[in-house]
Order: C-alpha cells, then structure tokens, then sequence
C-alpha cells in the first residue's frame, strides 16, 4: 500500500513526480551542487503564474540497511525539515524550508525530496577561509558567525553531524549573514557531553595545527573563544583529542574506499 506525507507548500502531481526523478533533476537543473548518493540542484518551479528557483535534495540511499529499517525510521528529507524549523525558531540561519514530500510502500520509504529557499550570492565559508586576498578582520567575523551557531545547536542538545566549513555559506559578502545547509543527519543527544561537542566542531578543520602545538592566529582557538568562552581550556583539550580520532577516521575512510570502491554523499 502506497502513502505519502507532503508537508509546505502544497505541488501539483506533475511537479512532485518531476522533482522525484533524478533523471529530470540533472537534465532541467540550472546547476548541480552535488550529485552521488543524493542529487541537489537548482531547479525552476512554477508557483501559481510564476516560476520561481528552490534548491531541491533528492535523497538515495547509502546503503540496503537503512532501507529495511525505513519503516521505523523518518525520512531524511522529514529530518532536514524537522531540523530546518527548530533552527530557524531559535535564531540559526538556514534555508528556508518550502516543500518535503516522503513516499512510502508498505511503510518502507520509496522516494523522498526537500524543496528549500535558494540562498543567493554566496561564498563557501571554507573558501574565504582559504583566500589569501580576503582580509583577516572579515575571516574573523566569519569564524564568529560560525561559532555562535554552532553553540546555540549543542545549547539546544543537538549535534549536527556534519560540520564542515562546506555546510556554511556565507551571504553577500557579509560575515553576519551566515547560513548552514545538510541538516539530515542532525540528532539530540540525550547524553551531551564536552568532548561529544567537540568532535561535532572537529570536522571543520580550521587550522592545520589540530592543536598540537600553540601558535599565533590558531582558528581552532578563535573559535572556541567565541564559541565558550569561560571553557576554552576544557574544551581545547578535548577538541585536541577528537581531532586526532577524526583524523585517524578519515584514513580508515581513505582506505576503505580504495580497496571497496565505497561512496557516501
């Protein structure tokens, strides 16, 4: 038995089968971000008489497991929903969210698409990050931005999951204007603990130093000088330990896609 929840602006039938084609999304997308395990583009919707231009994420799967346990399970584009609202109310900045549409067969999810605000005119933050002719006092002002939001997340007792300085994207050119995107795989944690916290931060490597030695203009301190300023000393130690761990993560990562040909998005 088939079932649908479409939450949001409500679409045409035409519409909602478009934007759960892959095929039709690469073709009449006006540019592809990402395309392996979930695709996301900006695609042309017609709202009323108009079209208008939304970000869409179609979302596939990583693996058979998460498909059985589908049934049990909300769909990742009802997570990133879920997540974009509870942010947006407590003063995090992400796209808005228009449409989440989940298809489901004998409760195992099918097909699943979040339709979002386009957020124009922006720059990765890990790019300014990286750009030697972009001026320190505005780098700053992004690591700032940053920090605060992340600190309001793990405040609210959830962590993000995927914290890299591509999920930041900063705004015409104004470091306040800071929005965060791949929301799915954000959780509450029941249990939020200092270093839990610190290896949600770990994966946005800041600096290259991972904290091993101390040295002037450190990001990674910058950071944490924003983000809990009365515990930057705690904190410096456990961020030191989870960077390590992440590290050795990524080689394992490295070598597991070597030898298996693994893919993950």
């Amino acid at each position: 038995m088939a079932n649908q929840e479409l939450l949001g602006k409500r679409l045409n039938k035409e519409t909602i089968d478009r934007l759960l084609n892959k095929g039709w999304i690469v073709e009449r997308a006006k540019f592809i971000y990402k395309k392996k395990v979930n695709i996301v583009a900006d695609v042309e919707i017609p709202i009323g008489e108009k079209p208008y231009h939304f970000v869409v994420k179609n979302f596939g799967w990583r693996n058979s497991q998460s498909r059985w346990f589908s049934p049990f399970m909300r769909s990742r584009a009802r997570k990133s929903w879920d997540a974009s609202w509870l942010l947006l109310k407590n003063g995090v900045k992400v796209p808005t969210p228009v449409t989440c549409y989940t298809e489901r067969e004998n409760g195992f999810i099918r097909k699943n698409f979040l339709l979002t605000e386009r957020v124009d005119d922006y720059r990765l933050a890990r790019k300014i990050l990286r750009d030697f002719v972009v001026e320190e006092f505005f780098k700053d002002g992004v690591v700032r931005s940053i920090a605060e939001m992340v600190s309001k997340i793990h405040q609210l007792n959830y962590l993000h999951n995927d914290l890299t300085l591509g999920n930041f994207l900063v705004k015409n050119g104004n470091q306040d204007d800071v929005y965060l995107i791949d929301l799915n795989r954000m959780k509450r944690s029941r249990w939020m603990t200092t270093y839990r916290k610190m290896y949600d931060i770990s994966k946005m490597n800041l600096c290259d130093c991972g904290l091993e030695k101390p040295h002037v203009n450190c990001r990674w301190i910058e950071f944490l000088n924003y983000y809990e300023p009365l515990n930057v000393k705690q904190n410096v130690k456990a961020l030191r330990k989870a960077i390590r761990k992440n590290l050795m993560r990524h080689k394992v990562k490295a070598l597991k896609k070597e030898f298996l040909g693994d893919e993950s998005d």
